[in-house]
């Protein structure tokens, strides 16, 4: 039966469902050719780095990746990224010296010759080894060759014009000596002589170290003992300096390589290896000695340092933060014959890169003007504002100049290659991150170059409970942002509960911070029980003469709570953290004002904050959370009230709790009386409370406000109060404590005489079984137990709201629908906005209101009622009935107006010290974003005017709704039920309103608005993501089509979906590549000598000789390889380029040799031309000679030949 009952209410739900939809023709300007997603620029430290190179004409510098990127950085504005087709890391780059190549060898055993000439760099060649790895790879400057090593010890040669396989070859067994039967290992250095350069040194995984004659094929091996770890020449080619694997480093003569002519332990006996060494010089021949390693064992754990040794005095060790990976020297001269003057150090660690100034004492850092400090704590979430006014960004740069840190060199930054970008986007662009330290970071993203602002520190202010020291889930992590652009209030949610307000000031103050407790007590086995309600905090500071003052003791730092916010003795509830509330001298920028704590269940049951909202003209913070709904007033710094999610759904077809305004359709916000006090009634004729049974003293307590007030202000409430009580002895009050539930059998009036203007009649209503459906009732700060006392002043009026889940239908859901609701009494409000709009169906005027989204798929408005001088009167909330119910989870919703236009809720310009509660005549507007001429034109049959004067865009995980308000019909719906969505936002395209979504596949989609018609559809990520996803919170989706997400922990990409954008991006990129001249090498003194003894003793200089023809020569190679043997040990790909070329060149001669055809049938056709032309006058001179003929034959036989 009760199955039959579910099919008919259905059937009926699809009914209504048929008839209220209406049909509505919208003809969108939108295109698909609009939108395309490009990737604008990516910021931030390679993730996984692996290697690093420089160019020293060009000044640029190259790191490669754990996933096949290479990141090319220079001056400001100049950051590339260039990525391969596999995933495979980058272990080894090296600069094709002021030629615009870059060659890369990746983990899979490839080599690739990149061209960064133009303006986007395409892989020119690659080469693949079959049979061996790649261990190290060496360029020498101005060479053709590129010398390979191995992991079996063999030294391969490749061109770098043509990217093929030399046949000479340095086989292992030929280098090492015959009596060591041991393999020497892989090949872990290669580097030429700087004078000759057919001279090689090849050193070896296991120690072994030897020098290589190319033209001779002679090997001079340098001993085993102490094994070698690395080596670095000397500028003139006679010297060698190595580091082994004892710590020590040796200088050895290349005329005597036998035993070391100089050997040193910088750090004593019994040290760590050197795995990189770097011997350099000055004009003024000062040494400068520079190695990785070699630190004493006795430390206990390996300390990454570096040591720096100069001439004639003592060594320095830096030690770092994270393991040094490698580095590499920016000398001032190009050329390694010479001395090359080194400015500076550029140091690759695992998570860092440090540019260390060389020239100054001590070693100082100098600062980089590309943001490598992004991941500097781990990123927790991003928020993106693409139209940032200018104004907040200057304002933040000057708070921020004070912040710079100290201890930089004051040298510029040396890398400064390439020309750097321009604004691609034209817009004022920020990005905030939120960091695991609970710090923020300001970035300014506007110039295509991401640079630091501001940073915030939101923990400062917030202190652990000692019990919950060791406690995971007890973290300062950020979790939400919400800034509001033009009031600049920022709101900051962590992941343990904790929220503060900051406010954005010029210059410094003295203030204390105001403390409120969003308390939910939710009893899930039963229904019907009714949930406590947190406390409230109101602080102050004395600005103007309406404010209310502070109280006189300030909060404690060694407890959360103090006499007057406590709620309950008896409560275990737990607050993970204390407020530092004490007057402090913050400095100009975001200073906290308000701080919100969100009680725990228990230390396994941690409570946070799922969604948030700020609204600046509403002065109201809405907190979603878990398991409820949190409303906390910006202008008294007190909260508003605490729901469960289960009281947010209005089950009556009128609210639960009636707002009787003696002006409803005025456009205003509501205005209180100051002169007199609000009557409040509440009939209870023929009512009756639950029994104990339902309201227990553990789990249904009265919700309570409880606001930390001034002393004067709280003993003036108890006067009146009791003065009330002597003039009307009859009163009783409502004591809901679960004991001795009672109440009047007629209606209590707290105040005989009523206002004029205004009357707010707070009802509550029982259900057939006596249930209590919902409570209002007013009262001050002095509650003593679970006593909730009715008042009469408006000043302290809260209305307090509770809603029944029964089974009386609402308006948009059947009872079908609302039984599923009822078992989710812990539903997760995972969305929630302010908008001024339609709240119930066939509202003649829209009024402030709040929309909130569950994890369920509901989407309930709340009317809010703003009183007119907000520092005296609190804001009236009360639930609507309203809920659109969506498959799947909401994640966003936005409105739209009567010509399909988005709108956003309105907002308060900023003003210095504005804490005013506005003027009595202001009115608040929806801000329209979608210019008039964009807008899409529609048709219908009735007036649109009339029926849809606002339209509600609610997204789901698998559907998307476009509801008519406030008819509350349907008008577009699109499903995606096969991949959902996880993300999204309303955003322009061209200045066409669409829908921006992210779906869980990875894929971003592009939708219409209104009609929700698929426009586009591109990969984004190269993941599948679920909705719980911390990528999830580290993606931002922004205006005109902008975004950025965190492309890996310490990268963030920015992107767009607009074609026009992506156009204007691809035509503002930079130049890596600077054609600028090779400096003059530099001359060799004793060249003249060199060339004398050779001219005397008949023997050719070695240095002479033509490296290439000995490369190339297949007969002086070593074991003469032909080239059918190279194509087993390596295979040549061309590039892309090289094929496009190619296809151009046959594409090219095939056109000719059609040109040529072609030109020669029109000649062909022009001589049988001609010939016919010939052959009709040779007939016509025939015919003319025939008829001639004719007539000169006919005249002489008439001729008379006897005629004398």
């Amino acid at each position: 039966m009760d199955r039959a009952k579910k099919k008919f209410v259905s059937a009926i739900d699809g009914l209504r469902s048929l008839t209220s939809r209406m049909e509505i023709v919208v003809d969108e300007k939108i295109q698909p050719d609009h939108c395309r997603l490009a990737k604008i620029a990516r910021h931030g430290f390679p993730d996984e780095a692996r290697c690093i190179a420089y160019d020293a004409v060009q000044r640029l510098l190259a790191i490669g990746t754990g996933h096949g990127e290479v990141r090319i950085i220079g001056d400001t504005g100049v950051d590339y990224l260039l990525k391969h087709e596999a995933d495979h890391p980058v272990n080894h780059l090296q600069f094709v010296i002021n030629e615009g190549g870059l060659i890369a060898a990746c983990g899979n055993d490839m080599i690739h010759l990149w061209n960064y000439r133009q303006k986007t760099p395409e892989i020119v060649h690659s080469l693949q080894l079959n049979k061996e790895a790649v261990t190290c790879i060496h360029l020498p400057m101005g060479s053709k060759w590129l010398y390979v090593g191995t992991d079996k010890g063999n030294v391969y040669f490749v061109s770098v014009g043509t990217f093929q396989l030399s046949p000479y070859i340095i086989n292992w067994n030929k280098a090492i000596d015959l009596s060591c039967r041991v393999h020497p290992g892989s090949v872990r250095q290669i580097a030429a002589s700087p004078v000759e350069p057919t001279k090689l040194l090849i050193a070896f995984s296991k120690g072994a170290l030897v020098q290589w004659n190319l033209v001779t094929k002679e090997v001079d091996r340098f001993p085993l003992d102490p094994p070698i770890k690395c080596f670095s020449w000397h500028y003139e080619g006679k010297q060698i300096m190595t580091g082994n694997v004892d710590g020590s480093i040796c200088i050895y003569n290349m005329k005597k390589t036998s035993e070391p002519q100089q050997k040193t332990t910088p750090h004593g006996q019994g040290c760590r290896p050197i795995p990189i060494i770097d011997w350099k010089h000055t004009t003024n021949s000062d040494q400068l000695i520079i190695f990785s390693g070699g630190m004493p064992t006795d430390d206990g754990l390996p300390v990454p340092a570096l040591t720096f040794l100069r001439a004639s005095k003592s060594a320095t060790v830096l030690e770092m933060d994270h393991p040094l990976l490698s580095f590499v020297t920016l000398p001032q001269v190009p050329f390694n014959s010479c001395p090359q003057q080194p400015q500076a150090l550029a140091v690759l660690l695992k998570g860092e890169l440090m540019m260390i100034d060389l020239q100054m004492p001590g070693y100082p850092c100098i600062e980089s003007p590309h943001a490598m400090d992004l991941h500097e704590q781990p990123v927790t979430c991003v928020t993106y504002y693409s139209n940032c006014p200018s104004d907040l960004i200057g304002a933040l740069t000057l708070v921020g100049c004070k912040q710079r840190r100290k201890g930089f060199s004051e040298r510029p930054w040396p890398v400064s290659g390439g020309i750097g970008r321009e604004c691609a986007t034209g817009h004022q662009e920020l990005i905030l991150t939120g960091h695991k330290d609970g710090s923020l970071k300001f970035w300014q993203a506007s110039g295509e170059n991401l640079q630091i602002l501001y940073r915030l520190k939101t923990a400062s202010h917030f202190e652990r409970l000692e019990e919950l020291e060791g406690c995971e889930k007890v973290s300062h992590a950020v979790k939400l942002i919400e800034l509001c652009v033009e009031s600049r209030l920022l709101l900051v949610s962590g992941v343990s509960g904790q929220v503060t307000l900051f406010r954005f000031s010029k210059i410094e103050n003295m203030n204390t911070i105001a403390v409120s407790l969003t308390c939910l007590v939710v009893h899930i086995p039963q229904l019907n029980s009714l949930t406590g309600s947190g406390s409230d905090e109101r602080v102050e500071a004395p600005q103007a003469p309406k404010e209310i003052r502070r109280q006189h003791k300030v909060i404690s730092r060694d407890s959360t709570h103090s006499p007057d916010t406590s709620v309950d003795s008896d409560d275990e509830r737990i607050v993970p953290f204390k407020v530092r509330g004490a007057a402090v001298k913050r400095s100009a920028g975001y200073q906290p004002e308000l701080a919100c704590l969100i009680p725990w269940p228990s230390t396994s049951q941690a409570d946070s904050v799922t969604s948030a909202a700020l609204n600046s003209a509403f002065g109201v913070i809405a907190l979603g959370m878990t398991n409820g709904l949190a409303l906390v007033d910006i202008f008294q710094c007190a909260l508003i009230y605490a729901w469960s999610t289960s009281e947010l759904f209005g089950s009556d077809p009128t609210p639960a709790v009636q707002l009787n305004l003696a002006d409803v359709s005025s456009e205003s916000p509501t205005e209180f009386n100051d002169s007199g006090d609000n009557a409040v009634t509440i009939p209870s004729d023929g009512t009756s409370l639950p029994d104990k049974s339902v309201l227990s003293p553990k789990h249904s307590r009265a919700s309570m406000v409880l606001r930390r007030n001034t002393t004067e202000f709280a003993t003036s409430s108890r006067e009146r109060y009791r003065e009330q009580r002597r003039e009307h002895p009859d009163q009783q009050d409502i004591i809901l404590d679960g004991r001795t539930p009672s109440i009047s059998s007629r209606p209590t009036r707290c105040n005989s005489e009523r206002t004029s203007n205004t009357s707010v009649g707070i009802m509550r209503r029982i259900t057939k079984k006596g249930t209590a459906v919902a409570r209002s009732v007013s009262f001050h700060s002095h509650v003593n137990g679970d006593q909730v006392i009715v008042g009469e002043s408006p000043r302290d009026m809260q209305v307090l709201s509770r809603n029944r889940i029964g089974t009386v239908p609402s308006p948009s859901m059947s009872n079908h629908s609302l039984e599923k609701l009822s078992l989710a009494c812990a539903e997760t409000v995972t969305f929630v906005a302010f908008i001024h709009s339609f709240s119930r169906k066939n509202d003649s005027r829209a009024s402030p209101c709040l929309w909130i989204g569950t994890n369920a798929g509901a989407s309930i408005a709340l009317n809010l009622i703003l009183p007119q001088d907000r520092l005296i009167s609190s804001v009236i909330v009360a639930p609507s009935g309203t809920v659109v119910k969506l498959k799947g989870q909401v994640l966003f919703q936005c409105f739209m107006d009567q010509s399909f236009s988005l709108a956003s809720a309105a907002c308060e310009a900023y003003r210095e010290n504005n804490k005013d509660c506005g003027s009595p005549e202001k009115t608040i507007h929806n801000r329209v974003i979608t210019k008039a001429s964009l807008c899409p034109t529609y048709s219908i049959s009735a007036d649109l005017s009339e029926d849809v004067p606002q339209s509600l865009v609610v997204v789901g995980e698998f559907e998307i709704k476009v509801i008519a308000l406030p008819s509350f019909i349907q008008l577009f719906i699109h499903k995606c039920e096969e991949i959902p969505l996880v993300k999204a936002r309303a955003t322009h395209v061209r200045g066409y309103p669409v829908l921006m979504c992210l779906a869980a596949d990875g894929k971003i989609a592009v939708l219409s608005l209104p009609s929700l018609r698929l426009i586009y559809q591109a990969p984004l990520l190269p993941y599948s993501v679920e909705i719980d996803n911390p990528i999830c919170q580290r993606i931002s989706f922004s205006e005109h089509g902008l975004g950025v997400y965190m492309a890996s922990p310490s990268e963030v990409e920015k992107y767009t979906i607009c074609s026009e954008i992506a156009d204007q991006a691809s035509d503002a990129l930079g130049e890596l590549f600077v054609a600028c001249d090779l400096p003059d090498p530099p001359r060799n003194n004793n060249s003249f000598l060199k060339g004398v003894s050779s001219m005397f003793s008949g023997i050719q200089r070695q240095d002479s000789c033509d490296i290439d023809s000995i490369l190339a020569d297949r007969d002086k190679t070593s074991g003469g390889m032909g080239g059918g043997a190279t194509r087993t040990v390596a295979r040549t790909i061309p590039g892309p380029s090289v094929n496009m070329e190619r296809t151009q060149a046959s594409g090219i001669s095939a056109g000719q040799a059609a040109f040529a055809a072609l030109q020669n049938i029109s000649e062909r056709g022009e001589k049988l031309c001609a010939t016919v032309d010939a052959t009709e006058n040779l007939r016509n001179s025939a015919m003319n000679l025939s008829q001639r003929t004719g007539k000169l034959v006919e005249k002489l036989e008439k001729k008379k030949w006897y005629n004398f």
